[in-house]
């Protein structure tokens, strides 16, 4: 039955909420990823590999759609401060748009190292999915 709640999303009281991520590859560089629920160490261990795999094949300025539905934040208790992916591979990723409610933005903006990273990170208000991909295409 643990996988049915999974699979729908639903919390489980001993863990909490489960995180829920996609990652699409879009047309040319772009790639658009849906975050909802809590975001756990384990779910970006694993967006990050498979985005290492594509730049690792070649994949260079990178455009990624961040989108945050029935998102709930980070849990507690993982080892938030690996910074390796980021090290590695930051200068493969050109710009990053996050669309979220807005009492997200100031922890979605430092978790995503915005101002420290060499690509430009920018956040969008819930609904404005349109001009966050016309701002990631943007020369």
């Amino acid at each position: 039955m643990n996988w049915l709640k999974k699979l729908l999303g639903i919390s489980d009281p001993e863990t909490g909420p489960i995180s829920t991520a996609t990652l699409t590859k879009e047309a040319g560089n772009m790639y658009a990823l849906r975050i909802g629920g809590k975001l756990s160490k384990s779910t970006v261990d694993h967006i990050q590999a498979v985005a290492a795999k594509d730049i690792e094949r070649g994949a260079k300025d990178l455009k990624i759609l961040v989108v945050l539905t029935d998102f709930l934040g980070w849990k507690g208790g993982a080892d938030w401060g690996d910074i390796n992916f980021f090290i590695q591979y930051e200068s493969n990723i050109s710009k990053i748009a996050v669309v979220g409610e807005a009492r997200w933005e100031v922890e979605t903006l430092a978790f995503l190292g915005a101002g420290r990273r060499t690509g430009q990170v920018k956040y969008f208000k819930t609904g404005q999915d349109v001009q966050a991909r016309a701002w990631l295409v943007e020369a």
